[in-house]
Formats: C-alpha cells, sequence, structure tokens
C-alpha cells in the first residue's frame, strides 16, 4: 500500500513540478503577451454602438372600410421576420447611405470586427484600408459602393424583443453621434417606407377603381339603356297595372260564362236546338269564351314581357349598385392617401453612447495574459516531454540501468570566487551539500570493501558538469579519514590548479613525466583540506601519449604505495579520449551527470565506450540537483537520504 501511493505521488506531482521548473518563463511569456495585447488594445480605435427601438403593430386599427388595403395576411410571427428582413435589406441601407452622405464617409469602411494585431502597423506606414475611392460611388453596379453597402450591413445589427411588438436597430461606430444618427435615420426611413409602400398601393388600388368604375358605369348606361328601350318598344308602363286588370277582366268572363251556360242550360230544357232563344244563349256562350281565350292569351304575353322587364330591370340594379360600392370605395381611398397611415414609430430613439462597447480592453489583456500562461504551460510541457536531460535519481537507473551514488544540491555560481564551489566542503553553509557529499564518500567506500577502490576517476560527457568540483569534494571529504592524492588529469585545459590558486606555471604532473622535478616538488598540499594536489604542470604537446605511457602507470604505482585514496579528475569524454585511457588504471569510475543538461544519448554513447575499455563504472553522481524543483517524491527522499528536514534549507 505505502509503495503504491508513492508511485501515484509521483505521478501526480510530476506536472507540478514541470510547472515549478519553468514557471518564471511561464510567467514572463504571460507578462509579455500581456504587454502586447495592451498595446494592441489601446492602439485600436474604440466603437461604440447606438441603438434605436421601435413599435411596430401587426395589427392596426380599423379606421377606413377599406380594409383589403390594410388588412395583414399570414401569422404574426411572419409578419415580424418579414420586417427583419426589410430593416436589413439592401433597399434601406443604400437609401440611409445617400440620405447621410455616408459614401463620402470614410469611417463607414473601417472594419471593426476581431482584433488587428497589424492595424497599429498598417496605420502607421499610411498602409490603412479605411481609404475610398470617391468615384461614381453612387452608381448602383460600382463595386466600392457595393462593398460600402456590405460593410454597412454588417455594422446594422436587427432583433427583436421577445414577446413584445418592439424591434431595436443596432448601428456601431467609430463616431458615437455617427452611430446614433445611423441608428435613427434607419428607423425614420424604414417608417417612411412603410408610409410610401402603403399610399403607392392605395394609389394603385384607386387607379384600378377608377378604371373599374368607367367600365361599370358604362354597363349601368347599357342596362337601363335597354330598359327603357324595352318598355317604350312594349309600351309598358305599369306591367304589374296591366296584368291586374286583365286577370280582373278574365275572372269577369269566367263568371259572365258561367251565368250564359246556366241560361243556356235552362233554354235547353224548353226549346229545341234550333230555337232563335237557344242559338243566342249558345253564342252567347261561344262569345265569351272566345274573351276568355283572348285574355289569356294576353295574360300570357304580358306575363313573358313582365319576366323579360324584370331581367332588366335586375341588371340595371346590379350594376347601379356595384358602381355605388366601387365609388364609395374609391373616395374612401382618396381619403386613405391623405390621411397616410402607419403601423411602426420610433418608441425610443438612439443617443449617442458616452463609453465604446469594444474593445474590451481590460477583458482582452485578462483573455491575452491567462490564454498566453496556458500557452505556456502547455508548452513547458512539450519542451519537458522533448528534453531528453536526467532529472532525478529514477530518470538515471531506468535509462543507464547504473546505480545512483549521490544526489549533489545546486550551489549557486560565483564567478568571482570559484574556490567556493569547488571546495564547498569547507563552507560551514553548505552543510546539506557537505553531507550528500559523505553519503557519497560512504557509498564509494562500501562498494570496495572486498577490494578498496584505491585510484577512482572522476568523468563525464561535457565540460561544465561539475566535475572538477565533485573530484576536490569527494577528495575533501576522504582526506577526512584517509590520506588523499589529487591528481589533475585533464591536461589540455586544466582548471583544478585555478580553482585552489596554484598558477599554470607551477610544476606539476607533466613536469614529473619529463623528468624536470621531482614529486615533492610538484605535489602540493592543501591545508585547510587536508589533501595533497598534483596539478597539471605545464601544458604537453601530446597529453594523450604521455597518459598512456609505461612511466605514468609506474608513477601512478608508486602513489598508491604512499597514499590511501588518488582521485583523477580527467577531461570531457566528448571533447577527448584521455578518460578512456585513465579508465584503464583506476579500479573505481565514477560517472557525473549534471541535472536537467546532459542529454541522455551523449551520456550512453559516452558509458558505452567505457563499458567497451572495461571501465569499472561503479555509479554515478547527478550534480548540481535542483532541490526546490524536484518533485515532492525525490525532495523527500534526499532528504530522508541524508537525514535533513526541508527547514534545514
Amino acid at each position: 500500500m505505502h509503495g503504491g501511493s508513492i508511485e501515484e505521488g509521483i505521478d501526480l506531482t510530476q506536472y507540478w513540478m514541470v510547472v515549478k521548473r519553468r514557471k518564471w518563463s511561464i510567467i514572463i511569456l504571460a507578462l509579455l503577451v500581456a504587454l502586447l495585447a495592451t498595446l494592441v488594445t489601446y492602439s485600436m480605435t474604440p466603437f461604440y454602438k447606438a441603438t434605436s427601438t421601435l413599435l411596430v403593430e401587426a395589427h392596426q386599427t380599423k379606421m377606413l372600410s377599406i380594409e383589403d388595403l390594410y388588412k395583414i395576411h399570414g401569422d404574426d410571427k411572419i409578419y415580424y421576420l418579414t420586417q427583419l428582413e426589410i430593416l436589413k435589406s439592401r433597399k434601406l441601407a443604400v437609401q440611409v447611405i445617400h440620405q447621410l452622405d455616408l459614401d463620402k464617409n470614410s469611417e463607414i469602411l473601417r472594419k471593426s470586427g476581431g482584433i488587428h494585431l497589424l492595424t497599429p502597423l498598417k496605420n502607421w506606414l499610411g498602409l490603412s484600408d479605411t481609404k475610398v475611392v470617391h468615384q461614381n460611388l453612387k452608381h448602383p453596379i460600382d463595386h466600392t459602393f457595393n462593398l460600402i453597402v456590405l460593410n454597412f450591413q454588417s455594422k446594422l445589427s436587427v432583433a427583436l424583443i421577445k414577446n413584445t411588438q418592439l424591434i431595436t436597430l443596432t448601428f456601431e461606430a467609430a463616431n458615437p453621434q455617427l452611430a446614433a444618427d445611423i441608428a435613427n435615420a434607419m428607423a425614420n426611413i424604414y417608417i417612411d417606407d412603410q408610409l410610401a409602400s402603403r399610399v403607392d398601393m392605395m394609389k394603385k388600388a384607386s387607379l384600378w377603381m377608377e378604371k373599374r368604375l368607367k367600365i361599370l358605369k358604362l354597363n349601368l348606361d347599357i342596362s337601363e339603356h335597354n330598359l327603357q328601350d324595352y318598355m317604350e318598344k312594349n309600351n309598358l308602363v305599369d306591367v304589374k297595372g296591366v296584368s291586374s286588370l286583365t286577370a280582373q277582366t278574365l275572372d269577369e268572363l269566367t263568371s259572365r260564362l258561367g251565368s250564359a251556360r246556366s241560361k243556356y242550360s235552362e233554354l235547353s230544357k224548353r226549346y229545341g236546338a234550333k230555337h232563335p232563344l237557344i242559338i243566342a244563349a249558345y253564342s252567347q256562350v261561344m262569345g265569351i269564351k272566345l274573351q276568355i281565350i283572348h285574355y289569356k292569351h294576353k295574360i300570357q304575353l304580358i306575363s313573358r314581357k313582365e319576366v323579360k322587364l324584370r331581367e332588366l330591370q335586375r341588371q340595371v340594379h346590379s350594376n347601379r349598385s356595384l358602381y355605388d360600392s366601387f365609388l364609395k370605395r374609391l373616395k374612401e381611398a382618396n381619403q386613405a392617401v391623405d390621411l397616410e397611415p402607419s403601423n411602426a414609430r420610433i418608441l425610443d430613439p438612439a443617443i449617442a453612447p458616452l463609453a465604446p462597447f469594444k474593445p474590451k480592453k481590460k477583458l482582452i489583456i485578462l483573455l491575452a495574459f491567462f490564454a498566453s500562461l496556458l500557452f505556456g504551460v502547455m508548452l513547458a510541457f512539450l519542451i519537458e516531454a522533448l528534453d531528453k536531460t536526467f532529472k532525478s535519481s529514477l530518470n538515471i537507473e531506468e535509462k543507464l540501468g547504473l546505480p545512483i551514488l549521490g544526489l549533489l544540491p545546486l550551489i549557486k555560481a560565483n564567478r568571482k570566487n570559484r574556490k567556493a564551489q569547488v571546495v564547498a566542503m569547507l563552507d560551514d553553509q553548505e552543510n546539506i551539500y557537505a553531507e550528500a557529499m559523505r553519503t557519497i564518500r560512504t557509498g564509494l567506500i562500501l562498494s570496495g570493501l572486498d577490494n578498496p577502490h584505491k585510484v577512482i576517476l572522476i568523468a563525464s560527457s561535457i565540460p561544465g558538469e561539475g566535475k572538477t568540483s565533485v573530484s576536490s569534494n569527494l577528495a575533501i571529504a576522504m582526506g577526512r579519514m584517509e590520506k588523499v592524492l589529487l591528481i589533475e588529469g585533464d591536461l589540455r585545459r586544466p582548471s583544478l590548479s585555478k580553482s585552489f590558486g596554484i598558477l599554470n606555471n607551477q610544476l606539476g604532473l607533466t613536469n614529473i613525466m619529463a623528468g624536470t622535478s621531482e614529486i615533492t616538488e610538484s605535489v602540493h598540499h592543501l591545508e585547510e583540506g587536508g589533501i595533497d594536489i598534483l596539478p597539471s604542470g605545464q601544458l604537453s604537446l601530446n597529453p594523450l601519449e604521455l597518459l598512456s605511457s609505461k612511466r605514468f602507470e609506474l608513477l601512478l604505482e608508486k602513489f598508491e604505495k604512499d597514499y590511501d585514496r588518488i582521485i583523477i579528475d580527467s577531461p570531457p569524454l566528448q571533447t577527448v579520449s584521455d578518460a578512456l585511457v585513465l579508465s584503464k588504471y583506476a579500479k573505481a569510475v565514477v560517472y557525473v551527470i549534471e541535472a536537467n543538461r546532459t542529454h541522455e544519448n551523449i551520456v550512453k554513447n559516452d558509458i558505452k565506450r567505457l563499458i567497451e575499455h572495461n571501465a569499472p563504472i561503479v555509479g554515478v553522481i547527478l550534480n548540481k540537483f535542483d532541490i526546490k524543483q524536484s518533485s515532492t517524491y525525490e525532495h523527500g527522499a534526499y532528504y530522508d537520504q541524508y537525514g535533513y528536514s526541508s527547514s534545514d534549507t
């Protein structure tokens, strides 16, 4: 359970340590981006937004009976969507542009969308894209004018307030008064356009009704003429009176016929068929019948005339009714033209805004800062993923398969006093470093109990990894217990002697090898550290041949008899192969790697070369390890190893 929690701690804290290691780079990047965003936003042209509110009624009061001219068909939603599109139409935009002479105003072409980082530079160089070519701008097919209209429409926004009859017209511009003027002009032109369309519609309706009225008048005249002509031709004055008089006469004749038949029947009983009275009675009956037939025929004729007359009268009545109706509607339409009804009005006119609505400088700067902060963190993770250096003891064990002898904490560089780093073991303020070095000393001694490591070679891959400091401090740490000789094996660019204040022209290893000096003359004793130091001496032309010579091997054998421990500071493996030659004399090779600097491929190649030369590599020291930037696990393990708490730092 405990081991699992440690692994989980490593996984969870690695991300935080990546950010912590590169926190200043991330913060500086965020501050630079925020500064750049500040410069850009404060150089941008501020834009203002003015809004005018319209009240548009879908159904207005019917003041006139001519409903067809005013009736709004369809659903209210469709109607309001249509009005929104009308307000955004090119027709109204062109009218506003012409009314306010916006085609002569460069302001209308100024872009307002987004953040243009190159705009300040363009303005400074005189390359601003707000210049307008004033040639034939009012021509409907002019390209520049079309651009003006499109830009005008892009700055205009129209919206319907939910669950109301209110429509807002909003325009944005760099000039606050211009934004208000355009919003109000757009509202007024919309109302005027609505009125004009209604008046035009009513005028067209009036013209149509006038034409139609003429036709109806002609039809009425024709029908009246036909009726009058028919009555005159048939001598009809009162068809109903003639018809009733004829019917009355027919009734009387029918009554007389009944009496004549009764009389004839009575006479037939008295007289014969040829009797004058019978003949007279018979003649009377037949005469009445003939009269009845005549009047029946007359009634039928009158009925036919009456039907025709009524038909003509209906035509006259119908034409007169239609004519009167159209005449009335025509008069109403003419009155409606003067009334100019409107279903829209300005409820709240636009006023010049006091503050710009964009750019939102504070918001942009904050977004730029936090976005760059996030980008910096992501970049840190990317760099960390691409970073193939060694950051902890786990990296060394996993990638190299070598034991870690210890972690040496980072000591702040001091160019004026380089000796402070080389002899950090003697500095009371570097007690953690001293304790870490003593732990490494103990590890080296314990690893060679059966076969003591009398000759220890300190190697590294590249210059500047702190190999010389490790050599000198390890020598001082061992010098507290044993007699130690520190040999400067870098004969090409010696730095150990400089660190201890030994001049380059002093006698040293090369002088002993050349036979120009004795060992006692070349070896220097460091009273403060309690060790002996053999500097490189005068520069040699062939250091590799000198180190691989039999004379050098014999010299080391002599030193092994006189000293308990010999530590050799070798040159970097990447520059020369001297360390490979020196490794054959060593009983132990300690490899120094600078944390967060040396690439793993370089170290792997150099260690492979040492192994190929049978070098006895006993372990690795991770130098310049930043404890404050290490993970919780590494940090705790480090202090647990050396018996300190974090408060000791």
